[in-house]
């Protein structure tokens, strides 16, 4: 397992569940243009054959089922909040949100996070196919569509004949739930961030927007670790929902099912800075990047602040986390984290 708490594992295509394919490199035009077509009359024979009654949307859609929400009607929020599983035209499941399904299909993994995950409604984020899904319905309801390749993409085209010329990937059925619906985002993270805090951190007062920080044990000494100094840290990461997605300690790894062998489980060393944003930390496993890992900006705030073998626990929004991207497939887009940061002895 990389380490999560580095920028460097930030992917808008990771975080949850990536289902298309991009454009086919290095064709020619018209090549592409015959490809499409070919595509385009396997998709029409398709429907035809299995669901001959259904007409296509505006963009090209084919929704072959539809089961109305009692919530309020999608309007102009920018952010939705869906549960969504994915197969092929053959019916295999190829991505889903569902853990009973993943665990249906032979697919589950403890490292990995389900649940409802973050859209923004806008093409340069989201694919075409699910924006489209998405219109008219309402908050509780749930549609199945066939999603053309060529509408299993972020681009933003006017006609569905300028996404055939132009786009291909890979068709799929979709069937989406709407969950819930925001115009600000970070103002859900902010209350979630608040109900959390309460809970399990005897409502310590935020000191920035979307920080907090509990010192659990205190240091000892009243000075500030120096500059250029370097100590060690356990540490254990987690979504506000209580699931673990990294920590340097093995038995916390095993219970919580993301044990990989190839990592060192062991206090890990910080190098500290003036600038809290160029605090570093050295990596423990073999499969990541390597030593002097930069890191999110809510674990490295922390890190500045704290002393001497002082234990404390802090929880931030995704704006000093992992962002919309999120982080691999653990940490979902506009997640808020906490950790548990303990100094320790040099191992």
């Amino acid at each position: 397992m990389n380490m999560n708490i580095t920028k460097h594992t930030f992917s808008l295509a990771a975080g949850v569940l990536a289902l298309a394919a991009g454009l086919a490199a290095g064709c020619a035009k018209e090549g592409k243009t015959a490809t499409n077509e070919d595509a385009k009359r396997f998709m029409d024979a398709w429907i035809s054959v299995h669901h001959p009654e259904v007409r296509p949307t505006g963009l090209g859609i084919y929704v072959i089922d539809d089961q109305p929400g009692e919530g309020s009607a999608l309007g102009d929020e920018e952010y939705v909040f869906i549960e969504r599983t994915v197969t092929d035209l053959d019916g295999a499941v190829t991505a889903t949100t569902s853990e009973t399904m993943a665990v249906q299909v032979g697919s589950f993994d403890a490292a990995n996070y389900y649940g409802p995950i973050v859209l923004r409604r806008d093409k340069a984020y989201t694919e075409t196919g699910y924006l489209e899904m998405l219109r008219g319905m309402r908050v509780g309801g749930t549609r199945t569509a066939v999603i053309p390749g060529w509408l299993n993409v972020t681009a933003d085209y006017g006609t569905a004949g300028e996404y055939i010329d132009n786009e291909s990937g890979d068709d799929v059925i979709c069937t989406l739930r709407l969950v819930d619906k925001y115009d600000d985002i970070y103002a859900w993270e902010a209350d979630t961030l608040e109900r959390f805090v309460a809970r399990w951190m005897d409502g310590v007062d935020s000191t920035s927007f979307g920080y907090y920080y509990k010192v659990l044990v205190p240091s000892e000494s009243t000075k500030d670790i120096p500059n250029d100094s370097t100590f060690y840290i356990n540490y254990t990461g987690r979504l506000l929902n209580g699931k673990v997605f990294d920590t340097t300690i093995a038995d916390t790894a095993k219970r919580h099912g993301i044990y990989v062998p190839s990592k060192s489980y062991k206090p890990v060393r910080i190098t500290k800075n003036e600038n809290f944003t160029a605090i570093t930390m050295e990596s423990n496993s073999t499969a990541t990047t390597g030593s002097g890992s930069t890191l999110v900006n809510g674990f490295s705030y922390t890190l500045s602040k704290m002393r001497r073998f002082e234990k404390g626990i802090c929880a931030f929004s995704s704006l000093d986390a992992y962002g919309y991207a999120g982080s691999g497939s653990g940490i979902p887009r506009h997640a808020p984290v906490c950790f548990e940061i303990e100094l320790v002895d040099t191992p």
